[in-house]
């Protein structure tokens, strides 16, 4: 069978880049492995465009929360499912410096209808330096929207379940040839698993451990608060606390010291005496060496492209990044520098320049 694209990971940014090409009425067939400690799976879905630790906005944060609004708005009425929300964030101060710094914000012009100030006390939360609001804050429920993905993709034949393996990767006369298949393009999502592929292992992804833990409680607030970690009413008396930030940990487990570390940090907030842990997970983030996502066209074998890299925040980039690597891919508008992958080409090495070589083959 012929298609025009191959697209490798049904993950957050897998299925993005599936609905944008389903709606652009593209051929084409996803591939997914099916991790389940990807961070997809364990992802709770928060999305906002403030840095809240230093209570600044993301780089391109508004744009892309604007852009991804519209994007998951559309989704909860093509799917009649309500799997985008919008909610408010409280950010609970730690420091009356943190405090200052939030009320200067909210009297920037920048900052107008994004932060704002609470007065409202908070039922057993202690928040002696106060609190603010961020105004423009939603929750996308993530597990939902990757299987109405799933379904719809293998409702129209789209989706394949199958670990996908670079070896069985082809090129002839600029066609990718996979098991019984032949693709003019092909899209890697990924994410930590590109660093054991030779196509895209020369980039410098960084796989970021986060834990979070699933808790009952009867005194945790009916919203989304932050106090360095978050919790996330679920169902009731059901939250989900998080998330640790991890480099160093690589092992395929839940640990004590996270589970330790995100009660300490909700007790500085909330008596952690009425809460009971009833689950803990874990799943590895694709990050990168400068903080910025991994986009574009491999710098040897043509055609071939991958999106990777964006962290905790592919549910805020991915939407319109995925809309930037089509219109490259189309329209030959160029990608923003700071994230097309052209700026790591240096790092390309010789396995790399073996594996390009080792797909040409003879039918």
């Amino acid at each position: 069978m012929n298609y025009e694209f191959l697209v490798v990971g049904q993950g957050i940014t897998g299925s993005i880049v599936a609905l944008q090409l389903k709606k652009s009425l593209k051929k084409f067939k996803l591939i997914e492995g099916g991790n389940p400690n990807s961070s997809s799976k364990v992802a709770t879905g928060i999305v906002h465009p403030i840095s809240l630790k230093r209570c600044n906005l993301s780089w391109r944060g508004k744009e892309f929360y604007d852009f991804s609004d519209a994007f998951y708005k559309k989704i909860n009425t093509e799917s009649s499912i309500e799997l985008y929300k919008s909610y408010k964030l409280l950010r609970i101060f730690a420091s009356f410096e943190e405090q200052n710094n939030w009320i200067g914000k909210t009297n920037n012009e920048i900052y107008k209808n994004i932060l704002s100030l609470s007065n409202k006390k908070v039922d057993n939360v202690q928040n002696m330096f106060g609190s603010g609001v961020v105004e423009l804050c939603s929750r996308l429920s993530v597990n939902e929207f990757l299987d109405f993905v799933s379904s719809s993709l293998l409702k129209s034949n789209m989706l394949k379940k199958d670990l996908f393996k670079a070896e069985n990767l082809k090129l002839k006369n600029n066609r990718f040839h996979y098991k019984s298949d032949i693709y003019s393009k092909v899209i890697m999502c990924d994410g930590v698993n590109a660093l054991k592929n030779p196509m895209f292992n020369y980039l410098p992804i960084i796989p970021n451990k986060g834990e979070l833990l699933k808790v009952s409680s009867n005194i945790l607030p009916p919203q989304i608060i932050n106090c360095g970690i978050f919790s996330l009413p679920e169902t009731k008396n059901i939250f989900t606390v998080g998330s640790t930030y991890s480099n160093e940990d690589q092992k395929n487990n839940v640990t004590i010291g996270a589970k330790e570390y995100l009660m300490k940090k909700l007790n500085k907030v909330i008596e952690i005496d009425g809460i009971d842990i009833i689950d803990q997970k874990f799943g590895f983030r694709p990050t990168s060496f400068d903080r910025k996502p991994l986009i574009g066209e491999h710098p040897i074998i043509k055609n071939l492209f991958t999106v990777n890299g964006m962290g905790s925040k592919a549910i805020l980039m991915a939407p319109l990044l995925v809309r930037e690597l089509l219109n490259y891919i189309y329209l030959k508008k160029p990608l923003d520098p700071m994230v097309n992958i052209n700026r790591f080409t240096k790092k390309i090495n010789n396995e790399n320049i073996d594996y390009a070589k080792s797909l040409e083959f003879s039918i």
